[in-house]
């Protein structure tokens, strides 16, 4: 979910950057939403009344950081908060609860009358998931020339080929797959009849994608976890 809301809003198809570090100001501010709209969906949450969700009746807030803090509102006070925050440079993420008691609470305020948690507030955050691993931003770690050879052919079966033969054995996501084919039928360019299944098989290359039932019971065969059908994974044919 944090992997997909920074990706989508880096949105490396269209704009070819690789970081936060390029986004522009308000770009960062909606990371926040888009976490707050893809965590109420992936769990299945109503909306709030006032606060971002409603659980079992309880008005919830999502806050979401790529810093090292987080803005509450004041019309979270007393409520609880979702904290979560993705490190895309470490590749980690964290996600805790938190009652936001005045307490927790900075006295200061900005413009727009939020608080951040206090350095004594954190102590009493409730950590679900500390220093978990977050989906790595492949771009951002990958370097200058490694990334010249798989993004600069003019071919999105050739691009996905490069891909795939310099990551074996990792998984690879299906947004990534859309970033680097850069075409709107991407998942064409990585089928055979032409596609990178057919380049790289001349090289005793195979791709297994994670919605195949067969591919599926290799990959869990190979030791791979909670795969699906958003995931594909190049092996040597032979394995």
């Amino acid at each position: 979910m944090l992997r997909g809301s920074l990706d989508e809003v880096i949105d490396m198809p269209r704009t070819n950057r690789f970081s936060l570090d390029e986004l522009e100001k308000t770009e960062k501010t909606y990371i926040g939403t888009k976490v707050e709209i893809l965590f109420r969906d992936t769990f299945g949450l109503d909306k709030g009344d006032k606060l971002d969700l409603k659980v079992r009746g309880h008005e919830v807030d999502v806050k979401n950081t790529i810093g090292s803090n987080w803005t509450i509102p004041s019309e979270a006070l007393d409520e609880i908060c979702v904290l979560l925050q993705a490190n895309d440079n470490k590749s980690s993420f964290c996600f805790g609860l938190l009652i936001c008691r005045n307490r927790v609470l900075n006295q200061g305020k900005n413009r727009d009358g939020k608080r951040t948690i206090s350095k004594e507030g954190k102590n009493e955050i409730l950590w679900i998931v500390k220093d978990g691993a977050l989906p790595k931003n492949f771009f951002l770690h990958m370097n200058d020339d490694l990334r010249h050879e798989i993004l600069s052919p003019s071919g999105g079966a050739t691009r996905l080929a490069n891909l795939f033969r310099s990551f074996q054995g990792e998984i690879i996501t299906r947004r990534l797959v859309e970033c680097v084919a850069r075409q709107k039928d991407y998942m064409k360019r990585i089928r055979g009849n032409g596609g990178a299944r057919d380049i790289l098989a001349q090289e005793e290359l195979l791709i297994l994608w994670g919605g195949s039932i067969e591919d599926n019971k290799k990959l869990k065969s190979l030791g791979f976890k909670g795969i699906n059908a958003e995931h594909f994974v190049c092996i040597k044919n032979n394995i």
